[in-house]
Parts: C-alpha cells; structure tokens; sequence
C-alpha cells in the first residue's frame, strides 16, 4: 500500500505554502520580539520624558502581532491535527472554515497591526517633507485600505464564508492592492526624502556622524526598504494568483512591528533624520547685518550689509547663500 497523498501537486502546494508561512511569520515574531525589548528598554531609559509617548505604539502593535501569530498557528493547529477527520482533510478545512473566530482574530488583529504601523510611517513622511498634499494622498489610501480591511473581515466571518469564493475576493482584491500599494509608496517616499538629505549633507561632519546618518543600515531602516520589498513580491505574486503569495502574509504583519520598532529606537537616540538634521550635524549658521549708520559696539560705523551666511540650510539644496550689497 502507498502512503503518498492523493491530492494534486497544486493542492499539495496550497497546503505546504500555509503551514510553511505561519513557521516563517514565528521566526519573523521571535525579531519582533527582540526589536520590542529593546525599543521599550530604550524609551524607558531615555532621559528625554516626550520619548515615553512611543511605549504605548510599541505595545499594542507586538500585542496585536503576538495574538496574530498565536491565532495562526491555533488555525494550522486545528486543520492538521485537532479536526484531521474533517470531510475532505486539511485542505478543504482551510478553504472552507475561514469563519472561525481563531481566523477572525488573525484578520482583526493583522488589521489594527498594518494600521499603526502605516499610521507611523505616513507620520515619518510628513516629519520628513512636511507636504500636506503628500501626507493628505497617504492618509487617503490609508482610510481607504482600512475601510476595505474591515469590510474583508466581516465577509470573512460570515457562515457561508469561502477562501477563494466570489465574494470574498471582491473585498479582499482591493484591501490587499491598497495596503500593499500603500506600503510600497511609503518605502518610494521614505528613500527619496532620504536620499536627498544624504545628498545634503555637509563634508565637513565627522566620519561618525556621516556613518551615523548615511550608512547602508539607516537607509534601509529608515526607509522601511523590506516592508516595501516583500509587499511589492506579494501583490505580484497576489495578482496572478500564484499560490507562493502565502509565504508572506505572516511575515508581513510581523514587518509592520519590527520596521516602525526600528526607527523608534534610532528616533529616541537621536539618530533619526528630521528635517533639522542637516543644521544640527553642520556647521552653525553665522548671521551678520550691519545696516548703515548702525553704531556697533567698538563704536564705527557699519558701512555695509553682509545679509547671511548660511550652510546647509536651504531647502532647495543650495548650501550657500552669500549676499552682500557693500555701499561706497
């Protein structure tokens, strides 16, 4: 008697692609976890009082992941082992009992995971390029992601509810290119924003500070670059319906901890870029005005007018600005 599996190749896929994402998305968790311990070891240890309004955010988000990966392989849990007796094996369980509430808690809490994490880097777009029209077009995906989010979960946990029926994919489609087109903007925003100021910065800073700032590991950090690398890999493989696409779901919702804990930690040291950054790492900005007739304190008189000289500090990229109408 052969022991080999009668389902298809296809099917066999399926199945091995789920179980295969939840071990992933735990070994994603267990980064997660040492990202939180040490966001949260860094805010409370700041002397900085502001810095403690981040412990709140890091909390509910590795709660909300931690519930996430716990319900997930609960689910696995109970289509490969509890229920293996169900009418068609483990296949048909999954595809047919996305109602159950262990399912609606991985949906809920994936939710209110991606919104935060969102919310937090659309708030790191607007520090950086402080354009309402960007963070307004941003904030406009985000509602819309999260309406079609929560829309998907209520169809989800219908009785009749389907995993690849008509009418769970007519919310789910959406939520997914929305959240995913989201996160791949924000990284495109993020980069580009960064990217410039690398350009800025001035040569005369230490080789520590440059490290600091422009280093390989702050772009990548700071521009949340994997978020929106493994959502770009995801909506493509999503979009054509390649069964692959399940190796990144729990992945992804841990990503949406670990990136904003990340920058939360360089954020509270210090190390985080603001649009301040360029002056507070250059050299000071001098301003000189002498206007006529003024007496200065030697007791002359001022015959010219030096307007400024400033490093750094023009928003168009010029790093100096120089003017000085002299009177003869």
């Amino acid at each position: 008697m052969s022991n080999e599996t009668t389902e298809t190749n296809e099917q066999l896929w399926f199945e091995q692609s789920i179980n295969a994402a939840v071990y992933i998305g735990a070994m994603a968790w267990g980064v997660h976890v040492a990202v939180g311990y040490n966001a949260i070891r860094t805010i409370i240890y700041d002397k900085n009082k502001s810095s403690k309004i981040w412990l709140p955010f890091v909390g509910v988000v590795f709660l909300m992941s931690t519930i996430n990966i716990c319900a997930s392989i609960n689910f696995n849990q109970l289509a490969w082992i509890d229920e293996r007796g169900f009418p068609g094996g483990p296949l048909a369980f999954i595809v047919t009992q996305q109602n159950r509430p262990v399912n609606t808690a991985v949906l809920a809490t994936s939710i209110i995971t991606i919104f935060f994490a969102d919310a937090f880097l659309i708030q790191r777009c607007h520090v950086l390029w402080q354009k309402f029209y960007i963070t307004g077009i941003l904030t406009l995906v985000l509602v819309a992601s999260t309406i079609m989010s929560i829309l998907h979960s209520i169809q989800a946990s219908r009785a009749s509810a389907v995993l690849w029926d008509e009418t769970t994919l007519s919310f789910s489609v959406p939520y997914v290119s929305l959240a995913m087109s989201l996160n791949i903007l924000l990284t495109i925003v993020l980069t580009w924003r960064l990217l410039d100021f690398r350009r800025r910065m001035p040569l005369t800073v230490t080789e520590e500070v440059r490290q600091r700032y422009t280093s390989i590991e702050a772009l990548v950090v700071e521009s949340a670059l994997p978020y929106g690398i493994i959502s770009f890999i995801f909506v493509i493989l999503y979009g054509t319906g390649n069964t692959g696409s399940n190796l990144f779901v729990p992945l992804l919702v841990q990503l949406h901890g670990i990136i904003p804990g990340l920058i939360i930690i360089r954020r509270v040291q210090g190390h985080a870029w603001s649009t301040d950054t360029i002056r507070r790492v250059g050299p000071a900005v001098h301003m000189f005005r002498g206007p006529q007739g003024r007496s200065t304190e030697n007791g002359t008189q001022a015959t010219g007018d030096v307007s400024m000289f400033s490093l750094g500090n023009d928003p168009s990229g010029h790093s100096l600005d120089n003017k000085a109408p002299m009177s003869v």
